[in-house]
């Protein structure tokens, strides 16, 4: 793998449209590793449990970064500058099917 992000440009002479396509070589691995999470319940601890204070988090999905940006683009505004509407908006994506298997817990 040369990089995180592989873009393509494609040209087709016939009718003369030129194309670019962005793709991430590791998407696969990280939804697999998001669907043995899944698979495992209490794999994954909260941040923080056993320390003083208790538990501040979780994990609860790891998102390639160019579903991130195709989210964006289909109207998720994860990127909000308002963080409780950027949340409301992650909740959003990870109710679809395609953010479901981001998900890391069931």
């Amino acid at each position: 793998m040369d990089s995180v992000i592989k873009s393509e440009i494609h040209y087709q002479e016939h009718d003369g449209v030129l194309t670019h396509k962005t793709s991430q070589p590791t998407e696969g691995l990280i939804l697999d590793r998001a669907s043995e999470f899944r698979k495992t319940p209490g794999l994954l601890r909260d941040l923080g449990a056993g320390s003083e204070g208790g538990s501040w988090g979780r994990q609860v999905a790891s998102i390639p970064f160019i579903m991130y940006e195709e989210a964006i683009r289909e109207g998720f505004i994860l990127n909000a500058k308002d963080q409780k509407y950027a949340a409301k908006e992650m909740s959003r994506f990870l109710q679809t099917p395609k953010g479901r298997t981001c998900t890391v817990q069931g």
